[in-house]
This record gives C-alpha cells, structure tokens and sequence, in this order.
C-alpha cells in the first residue's frame, strides 16, 4: 500500500509497503498508545546493532578547511590537533579543546564499534555543512567533496558503513543535482538536510526539488539540527532571536554549549529550544501534507523528535473535540532516534508507545559524543519488551534497508 494509501486509512498501525518497512504488518506493529511490557533479563544484541545517527568528517573537507585563514576552518598544530573554528574566527579560543579523534580516525571508530559491538554506522556531516555558514559558492566544494570522502570510506568498509550526501539549501537545483549524484555515482543512500527548514510548511516546500530526486531513487532522508540558507521562506533558526523568547542570551554559538546563567540554568532553556524545533519539525512532516507526494521516501528525524510525543495526546484531545480524524497514524510516516537528547530511557518508551517501536532507529550521536556505550544503556533501560529493544537495536534498521534492495 503507498503512503497516499495510508492517509486514507483510519486502521491504526496501517503502514505503506513501499514507504515502511515489513516490520510494520499487523503481526508485529503494536497499536498505537499500547502499554510497554517489560520483560528481565534484557539483553543487548552485541555485534548486530545498527547505528544511524553518526558524524565524520573526511580529508578532502579537513584539507580544505585547513587552507582557510577565517572560519569555518581548521588549525592543526604541531601535535597534529584540529582545533575547529567557527564562522569568523581566527584562532582557538582560550582553553578550547581539539576535535575528538573519532571524528576522523576510521581505525579508532572501528575498534569501538567492535568494543561495543555496533555492526554497522550510517555515517552523515552536519558541523561547517549547513548554509549560512558561508556563501553557496563557497561552499559547493565542501559539499562535494565530504559526499565523495564518505563515498569512499563506504566503499573502503562495505559491510561497515553507509553513508548520506550532504546538501545545501542555498542552491535548491545543485542540492537536487547532489543527490542525483550520490545515488547514481557514490552509492550513497540518501541524504541529510537541517531542521530549520522544516518548521514551517512553507519553507519545507520550499525543498520539493530535493524530495522529487529523493523520490526517484527511494531516498533516506535525515533531518539534523542546522540552519537552512536564509533564502528559505519562514525559516526559523533556532539560535539567535529565538534564544531571547525563551530567556537566553540573544545569540550563542550554532548548536554549542551555552554558558550558565547566574540563578538561571541556560542549558535547561537551550535544551527546550532545541526540543520545540524538533516537535516542530515532526509536526511538518508528520501531520501536513508535505510527504504525500513522496511515499518512497523514508524520512528519519533525530533526537526521538524532541518534545513530540508529550504533546500528541492534546493534540488528539483537539481533534477528538473537533470531530476530526486522530493523528497519530500520520505520526507512523517518519522515523525517530535516540541520538543524543533522544537517549532517555523514559523518553523512548514513551515515543515507542506514541508511535511504535518499530518507528524508532538507534541513533548514538558518535563522533561529538565519543562512546556509544550511554546510547546502548538507554534503550536496554526503557521500559520496552525485549522484542521492541531488538527493534530499535537491530530489527527496524535491516527492514528498512531491505525495502531499499540493501541486504545486510
């Protein structure tokens, strides 16, 4: 059944063929709101997990970075430490702290993996990648080459690694064009693209370009923090103005740590930030219209989409008051991951109840986090069955790639 299908469905639990993977039948998809069962012992599938939510940054991108003299750039010393320099600067700050080698020593990556026993990683970029940063023209070469460097450590690593191109939004066409040649040339799967683009409708449409090739070639799509190119309609960033409207400081670094304000806890306010942006961003391609046109493409949000699931159920309170159809269906078409914030085992067990476990993928964050071991932790200690903790390890990752020819 194609996703279109499914929109016209009231079954709960109903999911397209060519859109979900064979996970989703009735035999094994929990009902929607379904209490988790916990069951003991629990165990961890060691050696099989499937991790899509990793960053790496490849020597092409750091050779160019490092030929920079203002940021975003590269200073490596006489140690052989990368210091990572944002938008402007000169020089590392004060006590600032080099990049963590696992963001680009691949044997160091693989001996953790093995140490913690992770099977394979989806590997994406997201730090200098995002518009904004620097001019489209400025930036089409680091695109281009980080999606020819990740090309190259797949196929380096084939039963290691898969990867997702980088796109910009400033040049909607070239992004488009990017992709179609990740598919067709790099053996890519797909791509990643900012969440800032998709807090509203309007500038989520402003994408159907890229989502067209997506569709094409059956595409997975990951929407990661980051700003979109200022030439997005209604684009909302989630720095700057909007730290004010939740009692931040007015500006701060891009997705960076945000100092303690006196009385005040300033990472509590960045963290309800960033949780808003990603409820948002679900909302958008959740419960519009946006993805109908798109029914083969499968679409991953990071961090258990934030704050959404708390709010789904005032939501179906609404529209249950209104006559209207329940969402929570439409909440089906996306997939989650415990990257990062999303590894709270009380935030995983209640976004498997509100979407089904079979909808979240384990995410770790690798790379600015330098062990997966907290990640793992989390989902063993959720409140899910056994069954539902091999779904998001394991079982969830290998169907969807098998609905995209890919074996493993």
């Amino acid at each position: 059944m194609k996703r279109r299908d499914f929109l016209r469905s009231s079954a709960v639990g109903l999911a397209a063929a060519g859109t979900l993977p064979s996970l989703l039948s009735a035999q094994t998809a929990k009902p929607l709101g379904a209490p988790a069962i916990v069951t003991t012992p629990k165990t961890i599938p060691r050696g099989a997990i499937l991790d899509w939510h990793t960053h790496w940054i490849g020597p092409n991108v750091v050779k160019l970075l490092a030929a920079r003299t203002v940021g975003p750039r590269f200073v490596i010393n006489e140690k052989g430490e990368r210091f990572q320099l944002g938008k402007g600067e000169t020089d590392p700050r004060p006590g600032q702290k080099p990049q963590v080698s696992i963001w680009y020593d691949t044997d160091q990556r693989l001996a953790h993996l093995n140490s913690v026993g992770v099977e394979r990683q989806v590997i994406g970029y997201v730090g200098f990648a995002y518009d904004g940063v620097l001019p489209p023209e400025e930036a089409a070469p680091f695109w281009r080459a980080q999606n020819d460097d990740i090309a190259a450590l797949v196929r380096a690593h084939p039963k290691r690694f898969l990867g997702l191109a980088t796109l910009p939004t400033a040049d909607i066409p070239a992004a488009a064009a990017e992709l179609e040649r990740a598919h067709r040339d790099l053996g890519l799967i797909g791509a990643t693209l900012p969440l800032d683009a998709f807090i509203h409708l309007e500038s989520a449409r402003a994408l159907a370009p890229i989502f067209a090739v997506a569709q094409k070639y059956k595409s997975h799509l990951y929407i990661h923090r980051g700003a979109a190119a200022p030439t997005i309609p209604k684009q909302t960033p989630e720095v700057g103005e909007t730290n004010a409207y939740f009692g931040l400081p007015p500006t701060r670094q891009p997705n960076g740590e945000t100092p303690n304000l006196p009385g005040d806890h300033a990472w509590a306010r960045s963290t309800l930030i960033t949780s808003t942006h990603l409820a948002a961003g679900a909302i958008t391609l959740a419960l519009t219209d946006f993805l109908d046109p798109y029914p083969d493409v499968t679409v991953q949000l990071t961090m258990i989409g934030g704050s959404i699931a708390h709010l789904v159920e005032a939501v179906e309170q609404r529209t249950e008051r209104d006559g209207l159809a329940s969402p929570l269906p439409k909440l089906r078409r996306i997939y989650l991951d415990t990257g990062a914030t999303g590894r709270g085992p009380r935030g995983i067990a209640l976004a498997a109840k509100t979407f089904g476990a079979d909808r979240i993928l384990f995410g770790s964050d690798f790379g600015p986090w330098p062990t997966i071991e907290p990640f793992i932790k989390g989902v063993a200690d959720a409140e899910l069955s056994q069954e539902d903790r091999d779904l998001i390890y394991v079982e969830n990752g290998r169907a969807l790639l098998k609905a995209k020819g890919i074996t493993i």
